[in-house]
């Protein structure tokens, strides 16, 4: 599952890349929740356009990929290395204020899913924040472009994040939004406070 999802990011990298255009909108509500110039970490950079927004925010940036392609990309565009990671390698303890995944930690396996979210609370000081943004769905499984998902709905996505770390409060966000492959998507963000 994950292995197929990093070839095609891998294989596609710079048609991937080319597709990006403005940063989140979402992303400066979550900065703005950060402690100013705090250490961010970025869970999924691919080709870096959130990276580039969060560095010129002030903010210093961990910046990791599971494609070592679209790492090699974002590193271009930041001017600085984006260390290639899965995200069950994460092993930090305490160190950010904020950890930001845009539609990487949907890739996770569901069974998988309770112990990233986990290394990501590990990760954070106290009263740090997360934001993290899923498809929405009923079942796991893959897009007509190989690409693994959790498809999980907004309940689902709360009952797990609670499950998984004892945050001091939740918060679920539902849009209705495009994607990569051009289809209307549903989209659900996490944002959890340690």
């Amino acid at each position: 599952m994950i292995d197929e999802t990093l070839r095609y990011y891998d294989t596609n990298a710079d048609k991937y890349a080319a597709n990006e255009g403005a940063p989140n909108p979402r992303l400066f509500t979550f900065l703005d929740r950060c402690r100013p110039k705090g250490k961010v970490l970025e869970l999924g950079t691919g080709s870096g356009v959130d990276a580039a927004a969060i560095i010129g925010r002030g903010f210093d940036l961990d910046a990791t990929d599971g494609s070592s392609e679209l790492a090699a990309i974002a590193s271009s565009r930041i001017g600085r290395p984006v260390k290639t990671m899965l995200f069950n390698e994460l092993d930090a303890i305490g160190i950010y204020d904020g950890v930001y995944a845009c539609a990487s930690l949907t890739h996770v396996p569901r069974s998988d899913l309770p112990g990233v979210i986990e290394r990501v609370y590990r990760a954070m000081i106290e009263n740090g924040v997360v934001w993290a943004s899923f498809k929405a769905g009923a079942e796991e499984g893959s897009d007509a472009l190989g690409r693994h998902y959790n498809y999980l709905s907004r309940d689902e996505l709360i009952w797990l994040w609670r499950a998984a770390a004892p945050w001091r409060a939740i918060e679920a966000e539902a849009w209705l939004g495009g994607a990569y492959d051009r289809k209307a998507t549903e989209w659900v963000a996490i944002t959890a406070m340690k």
